[in-house]
């Protein structure tokens, strides 16, 4: 019989289809699920610590950032063989890594968790000289940074809908591109950096194909490097984007690249996010670990 730990984001008005679904998951497993609130990650993260291998599913309600809480408190959990099956109910804004993964809008979670099936996913790894993150669609050093940090304010002002738009353009205006060195076993780059976009999956940015067709269970860690591009080429590109085809600039590339991967600037603070959760520095190394948890799996007949 499952064990089901459903951690639930208290920031987050739960939508009416998903507040069926966990009344159902209730209902079916009974005391074997178990719901945690809370709109605090270090509070998230202390509560997975603190489960046993009894726990068999790790459910999020939530979107990226919630899932992301997931991974990194299980990739850093004290229980070297904590290995519970992960999913998440889509209740964010963007829920990008939930289309990256391949869930269509029918899933059956019920079935999903009933039938314990699951497939293995992989997972980055980036790293500055402080600290050490896990992610399981897209870490973008660059641009996408420091569209999270304007992103934070823009929320309080226009709420969730408008922001993500407003923030890109934003920080087009004012960014500027440093220069960087990129380099891995079979991979050299020294040159201006709008965005360095390491793709387990293939969409971030609510919506945006930022490398069409990684996979998040290939073992391959893709590289889309944009350097020179402006708002002009962004706004020429985004509808393609958004419909998943790359784009044809000489400044953007899309490559499979060997890992771990390093990328240096010692003239500027780097901005980076994992999911949408910030970090900042200017060393990184990013890194692949195929097939190393389990998520529920997205063809569950």
């Amino acid at each position: 019989m499952p064990l089901i730990f459903c951690i639930v984001n208290g920031s987050k008005k739960i939508s009416a289809s998903n507040q069926k679904l966990i009344a159902a998951l209730e209902l079916t497993f009974g005391a074997q699920f178990q719901i945690y609130h809370t709109n605090v990650p270090d509070e998230a993260m202390k509560y997975i610590h603190a489960l046993d291998n009894n726990c068999t599913h790790l459910i999020g309600v939530g979107g990226d950032g919630t899932f992301n809480v997931l991974v990194n408190a299980v990739c850093t959990h004290p229980l070297e063989n904590f290995e519970p099956i992960l999913g998440i109910i889509p209740n964010g804004t963007g829920n990008d890594f939930y289309r990256s993964a391949g869930y269509k809008k029918e899933f059956s979670f019920l079935k999903s968790i009933a039938s314990e099936s699951f497939q293995r996913f992989d997972i980055g790894m980036i790293k500055t000289p402080l600290e050490t993150r896990y992610f399981a669609n897209i870490a973008d050093i660059g641009f996408g940074g420091a569209v999270v940090l304007e992103l934070q304010t823009f929320r309080k002002k226009f709420g969730a809908n408008f922001s993500y738009g407003l923030a890109i353009i934003k920080t087009f205006l004012q960014y500027k591109r440093p220069q960087v060195s990129i380099f891995s076993s079979d991979f050299t780059y020294n040159g201006e950096l709008l965005l360095a976009a390491f793709c387990n999956g293939s969409i971030f940015g609510d919506g945006l194909y930022i490398h069409p067709g990684a996979q998040i269970n290939d073992g391959q860690l893709k590289l889309t490097l944009l350097g020179k591009v402006s708002l002009l080429d962004y706004l020429r590109n985004v509808i393609k984007v958004k419909r998943g085809k790359k784009i044809n600039h000489p400044e953007a590339q899309y490559l499979q690249i060997g890992f771990p991967i390093s990328i240096n600037c010692p003239t500027a603070f780097l901005h980076a996010e994992t999911d949408g959760e910030y970090l900042g520095g200017s060393q990184f190394e990013i890194d692949l670990y195929p097939g190393k948890l389990k998520l529920l799996d997205p063809e569950t007949p």
